[in-house]
This record gives structure tokens, sequence and C-alpha cells, in this order.
């Protein structure tokens, strides 16, 4: 089976505002919001919503097109389940026993600098 992710890790982190405008684009699909909209839905601050739609445009995870930002439909399912695995790694992390590798705050980007 070809993987056509490679083995990098997926670019956007769980508790941040990239992690929370992404996430509300996928579930909204098919429609576009201004950053002030994603803002106001993705409970994300308005002076920090243009940075972070920038950022994800940078990663190639949203389009923008007159203002509006949206996940495109033929990735949606796959960002989907990137967020999903990303959300499962935090729940592991967050039970992990204190003396698991694993369990050293910002494991990710320890693994990610190696």
């Amino acid at each position: 089976m070809d993987d056509s992710r490679g083995h990098e890790p997926f670019p956007v982190l769980p508790d941040t505002d990239e992690y929370e405008t992404l996430s509300f684009l996928v579930r909204n699909q098919g429609e576009r919001f201004t950053p002030s909209g994603i803002a106001v839905h993705a409970d994300v601050s308005e002076a920090s919503a243009p940075e972070t739609l920038h950022n994800l445009l940078e990663k190639n995870l949203v389009e923008h097109e007159q203002g509006d930002y949206y996940v495109n439909s033929d990735r949606a399912e796959d960002i989907k389940s990137r967020l999903e695995s990303v959300d499962a790694a935090k729940r592991l992390h967050k039970t992990a026993p204190d003396d698991d590798m694993y369990a050293v705050t910002d494991w990710v980007k320890k693994l990610n600098s190696s």
C-alpha cells in the first residue's frame, strides 16, 4: 500500500488555534468562511484568526478564495483522519505512566527534532 503522506508528522497539534480552526473547517466542509466568521464559530480570537489561517494556508491544509477560507472536499476525509490521529496520541499521552518516555511534555516535538 502506497502511503502518500510518507512519514512526516501532521503539522497541527491539539489545543492550538490552528487545530480548532482546521477542525471547524473540516466539520463544515463545502462551506466557506471569513476569518471573523471562523473566529466566532471555531472559538479562536478574532485577532489571531488571520495569522492562524495564513499558517494553515502555508501548510496547504486550507484553501482561500475571495476572502473566504475552506477545506477542499477532496482532502477533508484525510485531514479529518489525521486530526483524529493526533487526538488519539494526545489521549494516550495523558494516560501514560509518568515513567513512560511518551509521558514527557512535548514528546511529539522531541521526536520530530531527532
